[in-house]
């Protein structure tokens, strides 16, 4: 049985659960959600090392839309 931890495909679904949680934090809490959207980072970072590790073709990092900039990327 594999490992979903080596599995980029794990650490692209992490991702994306980071930053739709932090799509519910846009207007509450923008610091919270700067803070996810850098996580969603970190494990777009880690698939691309799963993939690196296993040999495969790496999957086109995840960006998010325009609109989830960072304010002071803005």
């Amino acid at each position: 049985m594999d490992d979903p931890i080596k599995s980029q495909k794990y650490w692209r679904g992490r991702a994306r659960a980071t930053r739709e949680k932090a799509k519910q934090l846009r207007y509450a809490a923008p610091r919270e959600m700067c803070r996810l959207l850098r996580v969603a980072e970190e494990y777009d970072k880690l698939a691309g090392r799963s993939a690196e590790w296993q040999g495969s073709a790496q999957l086109p990092a995840a960006e998010p839309p325009e609109s989830w900039a960072r304010p002071e990327q803005r």
